[in-house]
């Protein structure tokens, strides 16, 4: 007996699955590192804040870094020598016929001095 087609219809069969599988990986996987850009990028805005806590128009700077580097995904508030950030927003996916249109990133870091040490964490 000669298999040698069997193979082939099992390949094709099989392509769109696997095109699928490789969009989702590339989909969640672009999500992934936009959404750590952000979270980098809020640490340094936290961190820079944190250094010059003692500045005038503290507020005002962060909030024309958090402009230049986020954009509008984000708002600051700064209370009692703590800085905290909200990132808030969503970012559609690249395969929006296959995937999902959008996903949401709901985030809040809170940044503070403890005995001259820079604290970060996720709220």
């Amino acid at each position: 007996m000669n298999n040698k087609g069997q193979s082939l219809v099992i390949f094709v069969l099989f392509l769109p699955i696997i095109f699928l599988l490789i969009a989702i990986i590339y989909d969640l996987g672009s999500f992934e590192i936009n959404k750590q850009k952000n979270i980098n990028e809020v640490k340094s805005i936290i961190t820079y804040g944190l250094k010059n806590i003692d500045d005038d128009n503290l507020n005002q700077k962060l909030n024309t870094l958090l402009n230049k580097n986020i954009g509008t995904k984000a708002s600051l508030s700064i209370d009692n020598n703590t800085i905290k950030i909200n990132l808030n927003y969503k970012e559609k996916s690249i395969f929006p016929s296959i995937i999902k249109n959008s996903y949401q990133v709901n985030l809040t870091y809170k940044g503070y001095l403890d005995n001259e040490n820079i604290i970060i964490i996720k709220e």
